[in-house]
């Protein structure tokens, strides 16, 4: 597997001219440890978006989106070890095919399919046989709670801009609404280790912050940045999470024994690399201690 190490200097440098205006022409796929190292896997078209790395940490699905081509938008799976050789999963008959999500056993990848229909989630298997399923009509998988037979997803207001956060059974296809609140988003949702735990980002206070919620699902939510904070994730142990700010990860200590209970979050070396304001566009690898990243490359 060849990697190519980058600079600090051409990773600011190729921030600025992308916050400037000027669009990448690809984007490296990039292994970043917690100190900031990082090895380059591969190259990648500009198309591609929100990479998802299995539960053995092997292989890594992604989507790309080219709306004058005519796939539109279509599901990859490639193993990390070889980038070059992804592979394509079949199609739905969709215009759009994307935003897939690991099963936890790593069987199957649940994702998006829309463009000439309303939005819905299906799931196939991740080697690409068989037909896909449809589950629900619904926004988006956010993940698998660790039972496996719980699968968390976001519900969308015919509006467009207004996002909550439900389970789903997986089973019995039996809906709980978990947290939505009328005229803001919460997304990103991320369960806990030990399941009693979820925390996400909401934009109810004006800007992203991110919260923490008890599970089973009560009345009783917990704000934990003040700053701005999305897109949070559970780090090994279960009592740290990791967000995105400005383009920038932040880790911040939780008290969980005194709910609500929170360090001042610190700033961790990464920073530059590709992030919207919705979907998280970067993974944690199973061993807790490296991310799967986007990097801007400039013509």
């Amino acid at each position: 597997m060849k990697h190519r190490l980058v600079t600090v200097a051409a990773l600011l440098g190729a921030l600025a001219t992308v916050q400037a205006g000027q669009a990448p022409s690809g984007y490296d796929l990039t292994v970043v440890d917690m100190d900031g190292t990082q090895k380059v896997l591969s190259r990648l078209p500009a198309s591609v978006y929100a990479p998802r790395v299995s539960p053995n940490g092997r292989q890594v699905a992604f989507e790309t989106r080219d709306p004058n081509g005519p796939d539109g938008g279509r599901l990859w799976v490639a193993d990390l070890a070889n980038i070059a050789n992804r592979r394509p999963l079949p199609g739905t008959g969709a215009p759009l095919n994307w935003a897939p999500m690991w099963t936890p056993d790593g069987q199957r990848l649940a994702f998006i399919v829309s463009g000439d229909r309303p939005d819905s989630i299906y799931w196939r298997p991740a080697d690409g046989t068989g037909e896909a399923e449809h589950l629900i009509d619904a926004r988006a998988a956010e993940g698998r709670n660790d039972d496996g037979a719980t699968l968390r997803f976001l519900t969308l207001n015919a509006a467009g801009n207004d996002y909550g956060i439900a389970f789903m059974d997986v089973k019995t296809r039996k809906v709980t609404p978990v947290i939505d609140l009328p005229g803001t988003a919460q997304h990103s949702s991320a369960v806990s280790p030990d399941g009693k735990w979820m925390a996400y980002a909401s934009n109810e206070t004006g800007r992203y912050e991110v919260w923490l919620m008890p599970l089973p699902p009560s009345a009783k939510r917990f704000q934990i940045t003040t700053e701005g904070g999305s897109h949070p994730l559970w780090l090994p142990g279960g009592r740290s999470l990791s967000f995105d700010r400005g383009r920038q990860l932040f880790r911040v200590e939780l008290n969980l024994d005194v709910p609500g209970a929170a360090g001042s979050p610190v700033a961790l070396p990464s920073k530059g690399f590709a992030q919207a304001e919705y979907r998280r566009q970067y993974d944690l690898l199973p061993n807790g201690k490296q991310y799967l990243m986007l990097f801007p490359v400039l013509p």
